[in-house]
């Protein structure tokens, strides 16, 4: 089991990669068309909620006692499988969705 600064690191590099994703798609949803806007500016906010909550739990860890870890780093990977798996699937979800959007746009267009 890693250390709790590892373990805190690594869960901070997962969150700032999906706060890319969000940020990106958010980008993207300042230059679509109104329509289009309305959902991916849903989808933005569904998933700022989730971002929120993976953050609120890094913070729950980074905050907690030495003594505390040792009891929580059992279930830390867990929840940071949890995590990954829920908040991941719906980041790739929604880009994927999103991207769908876009390229059935750039089709009519075209």
């Amino acid at each position: 089991m890693a250390t709790k600064e590892e373990y805190l690191a690594k869960l901070k590099t997962q969150l700032d990669s999906w706060q890319v994703e969000v940020d990106s798609l958010q980008a993207k949803a300042e230059v679509a068309t109104d329509e289009l806007k309305v959902e991916l500016d849903q989808q933005i906010a569904d998933l700022k909620v989730k971002f929120a909550e993976g953050e609120g739990k890094l913070s729950e860890l980074a905050d907690a006692t030495e003594e505390m870890w040792e009891d929580l780093k059992d279930d830390a990977e867990a929840v940071y499988g949890k995590l990954v798996a829920e908040y991941g699937d719906e980041v790739q979800e929604v880009v994927a969705s999103a991207q769908s959007l876009f390229d059935k746009v750039k089709a009519i267009f075209k």
